[in-house]
C-alpha cells in the first residue's frame, strides 16, 4: 500500500462520518488540475494562478449591511488574456448547496470585478491582520487586477504598518475583466426544471467531468485522484460503512 492510495482511501472512507468535511482536505488536489478542467469546460484559456478563498465584502454587494466582514470564494480564476474572471465554488457532497451562498454569489457577480476588488481594499484597512491581505493584494497585482503603489509596499516591508491605510488609497484597479461568471463544481449535474435554460442555470461540472480532464495525466496521483471522484460521484457520503 502505497502512501497516496492510503491518502485516497481513507478520504473515500472518512468522508461518510458525520463530521468529516471532505472538501478542506480535497480542495488542494482539485486546484491541481482545476485551470485545465475550466477551459476544456468554458472553451477559453484560463491563467494557473488561481485566488483561494476570495473575500467578498459583504458591505460591497449588500449595501443596507455597511461592514467590514466577507464571505469566501472558493477561488478565483482568470482567463489567459485577463477579460474573464471566474467564480468557482467546490461542493464534495451535493446536500451541502445553500441558497443564502447563491444569493451572495449572485449578488458579488452583479457587483463586479472591479467593485470587489475595491471591497478587498476596504477589509485591508480596517482588518488587524494586514500582513496577510497584503499578501492577497501582492498576489492580486500578480495576475493583473491591481497595481501596488512602492509607498505601500515599503510601508509594509518596514518595522510599523503606520500609514499603511492612506498609502493603500492609491493602489489603483486594474482588472480588465468585469462581471464575473459563475462555476458550481458538484458531485453530480442536478436535473434542470422545467423552463428553466443556461441564461439562468450556472455552469455545472460534474466530479465525472472533472475526472475525465485528471484521467489525461500518466501518473499515479492523477489516476488514484480520478478514481476517488468517480466514487464520490457515485457513492453518496454515508452511502456505506467507513473503514477503520
Amino acid at each position: 500500500m502505497t502512501p497516496i492510495n492510503t491518502l485516497f482511501d481513507r478520504m473515500d472512507a472518512w468522508r461518510h462520518l458525520p463530521n468529516y468535511q471532505l472538501e478542506r482536505r480535497a480542495d488542494i488536489f482539485f486546484s491541481l488540475y482545476l485551470p485545465e478542467v475550466l477551459e476544456a469546460k468554458l472553451g477559453f484559456p484560463i491563467r494557473s494562478d488561481l485566488i483561494p478563498e476570495f473575500p467578498v465584502r459583504i458591505g460591497t454587494i449588500y449595501k443596507n449591511i455597511p461592514i467590514d466582514k466577507s464571505y469566501k470564494i472558493d477561488y478565483v480564476a482568470l482567463s489567459a488574456a485577463g477579460d474573464k474572471v471566474v467564480f468557482v465554488e467546490l461542493k464534495t457532497d451535493g446536500q451541502s448547496c445553500r441558497p443564502k451562498q447563491d444569493r451572495y454569489l449572485l449578488a458579488a457577480q452583479d457587483a463586479g470585478l472591479a467593485a470587489l476588488l475595491s471591497g478587498v481594499l476596504d477589509i485591508f484597512r480596517a482588518t488587524d491582520s494586514k500582513p496577510k491581505y497584503f499578501c492577497l493584494l501582492k498576489q492580486l497585482e500578480s495576475i493583473g487586477l491591481l497595481r501596488i503603489p512602492e509607498s505601500l509596499t515599503a510601508i509594509m516591508a518596514g518595522p510599523t504598518l503606520q500609514g499603511a491605510n492612506e498609502a493603500s488609497g492609491d493602489v489603483e484597479v486594474t482588472a480588465k475583466a468585469e462581471k464575473p461568471l459563475i462555476v458550481y463544481i458538484l458531485p453530480n449535474a442536478p436535473k434542470v426544471a422545467a423552463g428553466q435554460t443556461d441564461a439562468v442555470t450556472p455552469v455545472i461540472i460534474s466530479f465525472s467531468e472533472f475526472a475525465d480532464v485528471v484521467r489525461r495525466h500518466d501518473d499515479p496521483v492523477s489516476h488514484r485522484f480520478a478514481a476517488s471522484l468517480r466514487e464520490w460521484a457515485d457513492v453518496p457520503a454515508g452511502g456505506r460503512k467507513p473503514l477503520s
